[in-house]
């Protein structure tokens, strides 16, 4: 991969799910919108994920679009939104990716308005496309608490494989949670994807 290849660039990260809703990254000035849903969706964030917790201000938010902004301009990971007619509805992930043993984790998150919908698992299955095909992983790990039943359905539904449990693996708000983790290789994806398409 040469220098030039190396930045994932928004257009790449550019995607539509249907005529109401696309995916894109993160820029600057989504910061507020990304405060507000957090800030509403308390209850159901903060029980699993391990950041949102973190986000007290737009200041913070600011501090986490920024952060992923790199993480973009260095080809190592990337922080999209979910926006379902232009109202953002939460993010899909991908929290580093390691170019030199080509795997990479990602995760996603929903305000409550938006679950039961598929878009976790239709968003995810687009990183998981830009991942594999366009920036050559070749593993792709996610990690859900495992008390946290409807997130553990989204790899599921995809095809990943549980591989096992990371025991108090992750402080998330007030206490340690297990996270089960699933991993997915490059050469199971096609297959798996051809049954979760419109899923």
């Amino acid at each position: 991969m040469t220098d030039s290849q190396v930045a994932m660039d928004t257009p790449g990260l550019t995607w539509t799910l249907d005529s109401g809703t696309r995916i894109r990254p993160f820029e600057p000035d989504d910061a507020a919108a990304m405060f507000r849903l957090i800030e509403s969706s308390r209850d159901h964030l903060d029980r699993w994920l391990r950041w949102s917790n973190t986000i007290r201000s737009e200041a913070d938010a600011q501090a986490t679009v920024a952060l992923f902004v790199g993480k973009r301009a260095a080809g190592t990971g990337f922080h999209s939104g979910i926006w379902v007619a232009d109202r953002l509805a939460g993010g899909v992930v991908c929290r580093e990716l390691d170019r030199q043993h080509r795997c990479a984790e990602i995760g996603y998150w929903l305000g409550p308005d938006f679950t039961g919908r598929g878009l976790a698992t239709r968003a995810s299955s687009l990183a998981i496309d830009y991942l594999i095909g366009g920036r050559g992983a070749h593993r792709i790990e996610m990690q859900c608490g495992v008390h946290n039943v409807r997130s553990r359905a989204v790899p599921e539904r995809l095809g990943f494989r549980l591989e096992g449990i990371r025991r108090e693996s992750y402080w998330i708000t007030t206490q340690f949670v297990d996270s089960a983790v699933y991993g997915l290789l490059e050469a199971e994806w096609p297959s798996t994807r051809s049954q979760t398409e419109g899923g």
